[in-house]
């Protein structure tokens, strides 16, 4: 049986080349950073949100904090071989503009395969070649390469505009699609992850956002595939689960993500997870 849990890390960026002959059969898991996976193994499974995929060499997983994943590969007798990169949305949020979002393809998810990526020879050549040149970048002290901090940012800024133009081609996804206004949403978006607990009512995003509730809900919809209150519901719902695995009582769970009515969380989780806040804390505790 799986266990799920969060994942933290303490640093801003980290970046592994991994090799590994015993499968690593790792548990459902989020975290707070943002990841790209690489996957360079024949019959690696990835578990996303409950959803199984079959993914051949050459793929990029794209995984933001809100992301319950799991990855293993189903033989034993192959390397296991990957690239695993984590970093934390404001570490280069700042490297983003007003015309070029660099986290867009962690966000803008209308699809159901929004997380994955598969990448042809000269796309995943320079995927390998870049994060092989990140790697060489963190090792380097400041002493060894003067400007280290600023050339890790920079080539993961670099890295970051070629997936998301590769995420764009991958999904037919056109300059006219994406409305000037999808930034909004993404901020949005990072506010509920962090104050998912709160009131967070449509009313109160207009206010706090100026935007037009009605023209919000809109947006958002074309972004995530769901509205504003379901969107915050599913956030609530991933930090109940992380919660009730660490062994917190269901009456605590429910007040500390924003849901305050026992019976009305009890209903909630249930209704998406498929079985009680109780039964599920019983099933996958740490």
């Amino acid at each position: 049986m799986d266990t799920q849990y969060n994942q933290k890390f303490t640093d801003d960026f980290s970046i592994e080349h991994k090799i590994t002959r015993v499968n690593e059969l790792s548990r459902p898991h989020y975290h707070d950073d943002y990841e790209l996976f690489l996957n360079l193994t024949p019959g690696l499974v990835t578990m996303v949100n409950n959803k199984y995929y079959h993914l051949n060499p050459g793929t990029l997983l794209i995984f933001n904090n809100m992301d319950l994943h799991h990855n293993y590969v189903v033989s034993n007798t192959v390397d296991y071989d990957r690239y695993v990169l984590f970093f934390k949305p404001d570490y280069i949020r700042s490297q983003s503009s007003a015309q070029t979002d660099l986290l867009e393809c962690f966000l803008f998810r209308p699809f159901d395969d929004a997380h994955i990526l598969p990448l042809e020879d000269r796309k995943l050549d320079y995927a390998v070649t870049t994060m092989n040149q990140i790697i060489n970048i963190s090792k380097a002290t400041p002493e060894q390469l003067y400007g280290q901090d600023l050339f890790l940012k920079l080539k993961l800024a670099e890295l970051l505009i070629n997936i998301n133009s590769y995420y764009r081609e991958y999904h037919n996804i056109r300059q006219t699609i994406l409305n000037s206004h999808y930034s909004i949403v993404y901020n949005i978006m990072n506010f509920i992850h962090g104050y998912y607990y709160e009131d967070l009512s449509l009313d109160f995003l207009e206010k706090k956002f100026y935007i037009n509730k009605f023209y919000l809900c809109t947006l958002f919809k074309e972004v995530t595939g769901y509205s504003p209150n379901q969107y915050i519901i599913n956030c609530r719902i991933m930090k109940a689960k992380e919660l009730l695995i660490n062994d917190m009582s269901v009456e605590n769970v429910c007040s500390q993500t924003g849901f305050n009515n026992l019976s009305h969380f009890s209903r909630t989780f249930k209704k998406l997870v498929g079985e009680s806040p109780k039964q599920y804390q019983i099933k996958y505790r740490i």
